[in-house]
């Protein structure tokens, strides 16, 4: 991880397979903070958005028929199935890399007057919003919606990327903004807010 440059990529050589039929923006890789994202953005079926009403329960019937969802994945430096005082450390560095990201994102777009919210992935539930009955599994979302490989690791289930293998950490936005309105922002984020600190 040495560029120190940013830049937001379009991974079209992914095979096709890996995109959902509901898939509004492929895999899109970004820098933040010196470390590789990459967000895309979906319009989830009909029975996705039905469970999504036990993790967000103050969202309207007309919202949820709006809502995008946004895995986002960030590369890691180790192997993410072990159990290792590095990994361990790794993840808690992921996960307040996402969440100040996440929380730049959700912000601008709240400032707008639209609604937005991010997981967080320790738990499943929302930073912003009442938590709901049901903690959002970001691993197996994920999984539906760009249909990435999951290997079993005894209780745990572990996401494949297809280039970074099971060193990534994933997290995922969730918003009712349209998928331009939100790829603008997250530019402008990118623009405002150079991949090095």
């Amino acid at each position: 991880m040495t560029s120190t440059h940013c830049s937001t990529t379009s991974l079209a050589t992914l095979p096709q397979k890996t995109h959902s039929q509901q898939c509004l923006l492929p895999p899109t890789r970004l820098r933040h903070c010196d470390s590789d994202f990459e967000y895309s953005i979906h319009s989830p079926p009909p029975r996705f958005q039905r469970e999504l009403t036990y993790i967000f329960p103050a969202l309207r019937r007309q919202e949820l028929k709006r809502i995008l969802v946004v895995p986002v994945i960030q590369r890691c430096d180790n192997d993410m199935v072990g159990i290792t005082v590095a990994a361990n450390a790794e993840r808690d560095v992921r996960l307040e890399l996402f969440v100040e990201w996440g929380k730049l994102v959700v912000d601008r777009l709240r400032s707008v007057g639209m609604w937005a919210d991010i997981m967080d992935p320790a738990s499943g539930y929302p930073i912003y919003g009442a938590p709901g009955a049901s903690p959002y599994p970001d691993v197996q979302g994920t999984q539906a919606l760009l249909k990435y490989d999951i290997q079993n690791t005894g209780c745990c289930h572990v996401l494949l990327h297809p280039t970074w293998g099971s060193k990534i950490y994933p997290s995922t936005m969730f918003t009712t903004a349209p998928a331009d309105i939100l790829v603008r922002v997250i530019e402008e984020i990118q623009r405002s807010h150079p991949a090095d600190k």
